[in-house]
């Protein structure tokens, strides 16, 4: 038995638990510990709430004044270079992290004490990130025999760039996302699990038909498109019995409950925070519902079974257009998509891939 510990600054997606779950039905011990509670509400395990970090308003709101000149820290710009490498961009910001780093010490050493977080064999890094900007933790567990996993999502990689103190620590590095595979020399894909058993599958359709879009809040409207999305929709309500529910700023549970009464999912058609899909479609899809997102072509490659409308600002009327008029075509992509994600991202089949990671990486259980 091994035992396996997530480090991540917060439990976004659900995933944590997930795998969690994968790694002890494989008789394995697993913990995630995060910084800071959930904003979505998922469930905690370890979460040691240190301060300082992006939950706080005033955090944010001086990230985005300190890096108002630097538009890849803001979403706006990747980051050059295979990785892109992350350093102060200022004398300030060496500062704040390492008075950060010192104010959190205590919290994390206890952290270490009261849960043993010392005497584990596997460590992932979620977003490659350790507690501490000069990853002292990991050195540590890494000095002790230790394995190093880092998992990169999305604008961890693409605006901020590893932190060289973890990329040279690293044993394995693995993204959910396609593009990053082209951001990193050592990388490797693989699919998020997903609890498909656990949605209800959707079996009536409304009258009109209600064509839903959700956005984690107003920043993440550039990322996803929302705007046009949404004036599509509001021009399509003129023209045939359909109606838009636009979900915004709500609980992860909420998000849910209305997502469930959708006949018609978009999940982005602006291409800019990664490509393809996330777990907003898998949602959709595992409620046996029509999504629409946009698909590059290398995702159309790499994903060749996909069950996805692929759609763009010039494209998204006329493909919305086909799905209302045509309800076998939406009955035959709804039941396309909850194949596929049955299939793609159930929880063993995922596990089942990590452990060959593993393994290749000299990573032995």
């Amino acid at each position: 038995m091994a035992r396996i510990l997530y480090i991540s600054p917060e439990h976004i997606s659900g995933t944590l638990s997930l795998f969690q779950r994968g790694h002890i039905d494989n008789g394995h011990e697993c913990r995630f510990a995060t910084f800071f509670p959930a904003s979505s509400g998922f469930p905690e395990d370890i979460c040691l709430n240190l301060p300082l970090m992006p939950d706080s308003g005033w955090i944010k709101a001086l990230k985005s004044r300190a890096y108002q000149n630097t538009p890849e820290m803001l979403g706006q710009a990747d980051r050059p270079g295979n990785p892109p490498i992350w350093r102060p961009n200022t004398a300030a910001e060496a500062v704040f992290f390492f008075l950060r780093d010192l104010l959190i010490a205590p919290r994390v050493k206890s952290a270490v004490k009261q849960h043993h977080l010392d005497q584990f064999d596997v460590i992932h890094l979620e977003q490659g990130l350790d507690f501490f900007r000069d990853a002292r933790f990991a050195r540590k567990m890494k000095e002790r025999g230790a394995k190093i996993v880092c998992f990169y999502h999305g604008t961890d990689l693409r605006n901020r760039g590893v932190l060289p103190a973890v990329d040279k620590l690293s044993d394995l590095n693995l993204t959910s996302e396609l593009d990053l595979l082209k951001k990193h020399p050592h990388i490797k894909y693989l699919h998020l699990p997903f609890d498909v058993d656990s949605f209800t599958v959707k079996e009536h359709e409304n009258d009109p038909l209600i064509i839903g879009h959700a956005c984690r809040g107003p920043a993440a409207r550039h990322f996803k498109g929302t705007d046009q999305i949404i004036a599509v929709v509001k021009e399509l309500e003129w023209e045939y019995p359909v109606k838009l529910d636009f979900v915004e700023g709500v609980s992860h549970d909420a998000c849910l409950q209305r997502k469930a009464n959708w006949d018609i999912a978009i999940d982005q058609i602006a291409d800019v925070g990664g490509w393809g899909y996330g777990m907003n479609s898998l949602e959709s899809l595992s409620m046996r519902i029509p999504t629409c997102t946009r698909m590059r072509p290398e995702c159309d490659k790499f994903f060749t079974d996909h069950p996805f409308i692929n759609v763009t600002p010039d494209t998204l009327k006329n493909e919305l257009i086909c799905l209302i008029e045509d309800r076998s075509f939406r009955q035959k992509k709804a039941q396309d998509g909850l194949d596929w994600v049955k299939r793609t991202h159930a929880l063993s089949s995922v596990m089942a891939r990590l452990y060959d990671y593993y393994e290749e990486a000299g990573i032995f259980l």
